[in-house]
Parts: C-alpha cells; structure tokens; sequence
C-alpha cells in the first residue's frame, strides 16, 4: 500500500474510532475495535474490519452497515474530502482465531498446574 493509502487509512481508522466511542447511540458500537483499514487505489472504497469482545460480532457489523449514512455524515465533517468512501464493515477473524488460542493456552496451562 502507498504512503497516501496508508495515511489516509489511518486517518479514516481515527476518526471512525472516535465517532463509535464519542458520538454513536448504539452502546455496542463503544466495543468495537477497528483493527485494520484497507482502501482501495482510487479511495472510493474502505474495507473496516472489526473485532469486540462481544460475541453477536454479526449482528455488531450490520448494525454498523446500517448505520452507515450516519458515520458518513460524522466523517465528512471530521475529514475534509472530494468523496467520501463507501464504507464495507467486515469482521477480523484473525482476532477472534487469537482469542480462541489464548483460551486454549489458558486451558493447558491451568491443566498442567493442577497435575
């Protein structure tokens, strides 16, 4: 990814961050972390993905999806652009396949304790 990607990525992960735990209604959003930002090349279209410790992760990504017109609307007052992105709210399963790790290793480890 270009520099220009990369900031302007970062930039949309701030901002974004700050509408969901400052500015959002939604109780469940205020859990939400975004993990990573891809942007396409011609900056039309950002892919969010997003991890929490609630388990309805699902349910926390459309409600997000549905919510959309709302960040848009927060976004374009946070960051000054031509256009605004149309923005895809995916879970990370890279997150939730760590935590399944952790688990496991906590497992073990309090297996081997009590042996």
């Amino acid at each position: 990814m270009s520099y220009r990607l990369e900031k302007f990525a970062s930039t949309l992960k701030q901002a974004l961050g700050e509408i969901l735990l400052e500015e959002s209604l939604n109780p469940d959003f205020k859990f939400v972390t975004i993990s990573r930002i891809t942007v396409s090349g011609d900056l039309k279209k950002a892919e969010i993905f997003i991890s929490s410790p609630l388990k309805a992760l699902d349910d926390i990504a459309q409600q997000l999806q549905r919510s959309q017109g709302f960040i848009k609307n927060r976004l374009a007052k946070k960051m000054i652009l031509r256009h605004m992105p149309e923005l895809r709210f995916c879970k990370d399963l890279a997150f939730a396949f760590d935590q399944k790790i952790a688990a496991l290793q906590n497992e073990e480890d309090h297996e081997s304790t009590n042996s």
